[in-house]
């Protein structure tokens, strides 16, 4: 039973290794959760860590929770913040509980089968057999190395503060009903007070943190021993050499590394167990990696141990540090040598492997070896055995062997792969024509054959006969015996030569040397095995260098730098990588794990993302040529005109300039050939297609420049337009500059970009569009969070991509940047600062003017600098943001008017109301009205802040809509007339809808034409900003009267400028704009049911009506000698005006309420 530890019909086995599976697939996850930690969490931010210290709490909360909710519950604003935080971070908080649940499971799980083993659960097979079976004493050891890995990876990768403010935050999301085991995973989980890169390390630490969860130490300790006598996995097979005894136990290492911290008594005071497993993994080497790639110094690791630190002071000496040293520096420079030789051209083929594979593989073997070696003691903690290390020899000269030996190994593969392939057919075709040779000498002994002239001796033709046969009945499948026999028969050969009649006969000697050769050739061909690969794989393995290979991208991007070409050896070394993927995989593969694919993805994205982490250097130097043609394109070269004249042709050639320009384009194409050349190529399970890889480093390139033109360029001073003093007019035009600044680089870039094209294979233009979309997307979306609860976080974004990621920029300091993210986000606050309805005048279609100098401060050519700057989508993403702006507003205020007319004014606009109904009644006095301005009038600087800030970004969008509608026009009419009957049919089809509902059935819920239909209207500026709908409201009964008293109150402010055809303020001293105060009333009307308009008109054509009766009624009062009509009434005439032009409106509505005559007479 035992020796079938790991047959299909033994149950201890296939548990033991879905545990170690399962063990493998967590810390997968953990590694893949690690790097999308919310910065929240680790408080790192002083804002973030001010505004979440009331409800991000760590285990302190649990001493006392009903004080911390109680706290919370009672202020309103806490709760807020609660609901918003948990929206936003409840996604990932399931999936870190599940985790850190999943790591004591796993304990847990493993503790359950020793106990269940010790019990004779299963029947026959005891702890001490299990570790005694090959395959049982692999996996009992893996399984309690992978706990004491998760532990020590989940303690330097989520710090334990951070690791309890998620707990306690997903425990009071969640309650601790639905949470069983949160005890456990807390006691498990807790802070152990260690900070991750921090020399000091608290007090028993991590012996205790190990003790959290005790395993049975009686099974340690047989583990313990059992890797210190054993070799488990073979090791000294591929590292035959005494010298390499401490490479071909360094799994063995990690592992009892691991496991001794369940133990620490070994650690502490056992001096001679210690000497022992020094002596035999430590002999000549102090740092190790415990797990793909983390490193741990043990001449610091074990500092604190009397009895590890007294065993490792052999190993740690200074001389034996020089020692090893100077050997592996002097290894460094040989082998570089010694690989060079043998990657000459045409030396690696068939037949020179055949015949040196034993040559090649030791070779190797001393490669990775040495690789190994210098690799991980250049990372060693203590400065001055790096130091030492470090001094021995050029890192450069590591990186050269690596690449070498990289590429000796992918050619070497590659041709013993085809001989593996062709094995058998080569072997049948060398023993045929062995077989054939001896039959060709028995006929010519016959003496019968034609022309031969030689004496008939049976003896010779009988036992060459023999040899025939005996050649053809040699069997390739059982090499030993095989081997032994061909050498016999080749000696028997060599022999037969001394008999005279053979020794006189050059041709059959001729035939008996050529049947030795084939005999030889079998002989190789029986010696290519599987096993030499597989030793092969195991001497080439560089998961030790998951971390440190980081260390050399440098390196490796001055190679490509110097030599393009460079690329089709790092092919070979990223290849050589992909055996990183061997030590997490092959238990998962091995009991057929579903977790198989999601941990190969993640370690395989890794991967990837190394390799274009080291390419990303082509695209980056490209860029810095084509910063030479863009400069050239800009500046240098002048552009042909339609005619020139004859004489002026050599000027316009630039032959000088053009020569300049060609070479610059040569060089980037020369970059690229090299990724080019390579060939696809599989890293782990996903496929790198290098024309991709190239495509994706150019776009990733490409989004960084855009981004950083667009972050620098877009800065303003903030300060909006006052007076025009000379300082004052270069703020004055600061938009515009910025803008046309902007614009040339882009437009730099962007013919650049489409010249390069051809010369890297690429699609230029349909890059530009796709990323400079995904940048603009991006960023509005980003800023666009602070207007929501439920935040898109980076990793969430869709705009945002692992492979080509667009930069995030600290937000400025300045005044106007404070509430903005980036630079979207500046560029639209500039725009209310340069349109701010206070200190500028909006002209209908033409744009705000400055109404002292009447000098133009954003117009007709604003809006078109904008678009060459931002283009369609950069307009298309303002418009988004400034929806969101005045959503918030109109939510905030609706919600600050609800209250305040709820607590206060309810009761008397109720009855201001019952004393105006019915509205088709006109009052005899003006009295009620003054009372209820008087009332009311500490409700009207919000109303003003409020309107007009709302007006001014809806005059704002509709410039925009107005830009976007012009360009679809002109550049793509086909589109905008499709888009416009398409809407139009909608429109009618909607219609007939509402008045046959049976017979026209409306869209369904999963249709998505109108949505569809909807952006692309947005996008093409078929639109009406004004009478859109942007928040949903309950109906508030006094808001019409209110909003009545508020215009009232207000247009008395403004008089009819004639020259200029608008009312304007008639004081400059808090004064305000009369058309976005228009827009922002008409907008707020909108968001209401459109009998609250109806209303509000019905209000209005009452009071004038009722001041026009008063008026006439008492001539005296109204001596104005310019107007018959009251002041105030002329100012609501012309609001109507205005409302009704802006609102589309009839002007047929409005006579309903207010007579015709009254507006004839009024306009004449």
């Amino acid at each position: 039973m035992v020796k079938e530890f790991l047959g299909e019909g033994s149950q201890a086995g296939q548990n033991l290794l879905r545990l170690v599976s399962r063990g493998n697939a967590i810390i997968a996850e953990l590694l893949r959760l690690s790097a999308h930690i919310p910065s929240v969490f680790k408080l790192e931010d002083r804002n973030e860590a001010r505004k979440y210290q009331d409800i991000l709490l760590d285990f302190k909360y649990l001493s006392n929770p009903d004080f911390y909710e109680s706290k919370i519950e009672e202020n309103a604003d806490l709760v807020d913040l609660e609901t918003e935080f948990r929206d936003n971070h409840i996604d990932i908080l399931i999936r870190f509980y599940h985790l850190f649940e999943s790591i004591y499971k796993y304990i847990m799980d493993l503790e359950h089968y020793i106990v269940d083993v010790e019990k004779g659960f299963y029947i026959h097979l005891t702890i001490e057999a299990i570790l005694i079976n090959g395959d049982g004493k692999q996996l009992l050891s893996e399984a309690v190395y992978l706990y004491g890995v998760m532990l020590i990876l989940m303690d330097n990768l989520i710090e334990g503060p951070v690791r309890e403010r998620m707990l306690i935050s997903y425990l009071r999301n969640k309650g601790p009903v639905d949470l069983p085991l949160i005890d456990e995973v807390c006691k498990l989980c807790k802070s152990t007070g260690y900070i991750p890169g921090s020399p000091k390390k608290p007090p028993n630490y991590p012996e205790e943190y190990f003790r959290r969860v005790e395993l049975p130490e009686n099974v340690i300790s047989m583990i313990v021993g059992r890797l210190r006598s054993d070799d488990l996995y073979n090791g000294t097979e591929s590292f035959p050499q005494p010298e390499h005894r401490s490479v071909a136990l360094s799994t063995q290492a990690c592992m009892i590394y691991v496991i001794l911290y369940f133990i620490p008594d070994i650690l502490n005071n056992k001096n001679s167990i210690m000497r022992e497993i020094v002596d035999k993994f430590f002999p000549d080497n102090w740092v190790i990696s415990f797990f793909l790639g983390f490193t741990i110094d043990l001449s610091v690791a074990w500092e604190p141990y009397k009895a590890a630190k007294t065993a490792m002071g052999n190993t740690i000496i200074q001389s034996n540090i020089q020692y090893q040293t100077q050997r592996f520096w002097k290894e460094v420079s040989e082998l570089n040598k010694l690989v060079d030789d043998l990657l000459v051209d045409g030396l690696l083929v068939e037949e020179y492997i055949v015949d040196n594979v034993h040559k090649i593989i030791t070779t190797l073997r001393r490669c990775n070896v040495t690789i190994r070696w210098v690799m991980l003691h250049s990372n060693a903690s203590q400065k001055k055995f790096k130091d030492l290390v470090l001094m021995g020899g050029s890192q450069e000269d590591v990186l050269y062997l690596l690449l070498n030996t990289a590429q000796l190994e992918f050619v070497f593969k590659n041709i013993f792969q085809q001989l593996l392939a062709t094995k058998e057919e080569k072997w049948e075709e060398n023993k045929k024509l062995a077989s054939d040779s001896m039959v060709e000498l028995s006929e010519y002994f016959s003496g019968e054959k034609a022309l031969t002239r030689v004496k008939k001796n049976e003896n010779l033709q009988k036992w060459f006969g023999e040899i025939s046969q005996k050649i053809s009945q040699l069997d390739s499948t059982d090499s030993t015996s095989t081997g032994r026999k061909i050498q016999q028969l080749s000696l028997a050969l060599e022999e037969v030569e001394q008999f005279q009649q053979i020794d006189s006969s050059i041709q059959v000697k001729q035939f008996l040397i050529e049947t030795r050769q084939f005999l030889t050739k079998m002989i190789k061909i029986v010696n290519i095995k599987e096993e030499v690969l597989v030793n092969l794989s195991v001497c080439a393995d560089m998961s030790y260098a998951w971390e440190i290979v980081n260390n050399y991208v440098d390196q490796m991007q001055k190679g490509i730098k110097s030599d393009p070409k460079c690329v089709l050896k790092l092919r070979a070394t990223f290849l050589k990588l992909v055996s990183i993927l061997d030590l997490p995989l092959v238990r998962i593969a091995q009991c057929s794990s579903p977790d198989l694919i999601s941990v190969s993805e993640y370690y395989s994205g890794e991967l990837v993302g190394y390799v274009r982490k080291v390419l990303e250097i082509v695209p980056k130097q490209m860029f810095l040529i084509l910063k030479q043609i863009i400069n050239m394109q800009t500046n240098n070269i002048q552009e042909m005109p339609t005619k020139v004249e004859k004489e002026r042709l050599r000027d316009f050639a630039q032959l000088d300039q053009r020569y300049d320009l060609a070479r610059a384009t040569h060089s980037v194409s020369v970059f690229t050939e090299g990724i080019l050349a390579m060939e696809t190529t599989l890293v782990g399970i996903i496929e790198v297609d290098p024309k991709q890889l190239l495509e994706d480093g150019i776009r990733k390139e490409l989004v960084l420049q855009i981004a950083l033109a667009m972050d620098k360029t877009l800065i303003f001073s903030g300060k909006p337009y006052q007076a025009p003093s000379n300082k004052q007019q270069q703020q004055e035009i600061e938009l515009l500059q910025r803008l046309k600044e902007l614009s040339n680089i882009l437009d730099g870039f962007r013919r650049s970009f489409q010249y390069i094209q051809d010369y890297v294979n690429i699609q230029g233009l349909k890059i530009w569009q796709e990323e400079f979309s995904r940048i603009v997307n991006f960023y509005v979306e980003q800023e666009c969070n602070s207007f929501l609860k439920k935040k898109v976080y980076d990793w969430q974004s869709q705009y945002q991509s692992v492979a080509i990621p667009i930069p995030k920029f600290p937000s400025q300091s300045d005044q106007n940047s404070q509430q903005s993210v980036n630079m979207i986000g500046r560029l639209a606050r500039e725009l209310l600062n340069q349109t701010n309805c206070k200190t500028t005048l909006y002209l209908n279609q033409i744009g705000w003017f400055d109404p002292s100098s009447g000098k133009e401060l954003v117009g007709i050519n604003t809006w078109s600098i904008l678009h060459q700057s931002v283009g369609i989508f950069g307009l298309t993403g303002l418009d988004k943001l400034f929806s969101f702006m005045m959503v918030k507003d109109l939510q905030v205020f609706v919600s600050q008017t609800r209250s305040l007319v709820e607590k206060s004014l309810k009761g008397f606009l109720n009855e201001f109301e019952d004393y105006l109904r019915p509205t088709t009644n006109i009052p005899d006095t003006m009295i009620r009205y003054q009372q209820a301005l008087d009332k009311t009038k500490l409700l009207y600087p919000i109303f003003i802040d409020v309107l007009t800030k709302i007006g001014q970004i809806q005059l704002i969008r509709r410039q925009i809509s107005n830009q976007l509608n012009f360009h679809c026009k002109i550049d793509s009419n086909m589109l905008f007339s499709s888009l416009d009957i398409m809407n139009k049919s909608l429109l009618n089809d909607i219609e007939s809808h509402f008045q046959r509902p049976d017979s026209n059935p409306y869209p369904s819920d999963d249709n998505t034409l109108l949505f569809d239909l909807a952006q692309y209207l947005d996008t093409a500026g078929i639109n009406d900003p004004f009478t859109k709908i942007y928040i949903t409201t309950s109906p508030l009964e006094q808001f019409p009267c209110l909003l009545f008293l508020f215009v009232l109150s207000q247009v008395s402010k403004f008089q009819f400028n004639s020259k200029l055809n608008v009312m304007s303020s008639k004081k400059q001293k808090n004064s305000y704009d009369w058309t976005p105060f228009i827009i922002g009333c008409i907008t707020i009307l909108q968001q209401f049911h459109s009998l609250h308009t109806q209303k509000f008109l019905a209000f209005v054509g009452q009071y004038i009506k009722s001041h026009i009766n008063i008026a006439l009624a008492n001539p005296k009062e109204n001596n104005k000698d310019d107007a018959d009509y009251p002041e105030d009434v002329i100012g609501l005439l012309r609001f109507l005006e205005d409302f009704c032009k802006y609102s589309h409106t009839s002007r047929k509505i409005v006579e309903g309420y207010v007579p015709p005559y009254i507006f004839d007479y009024y306009n004449n």
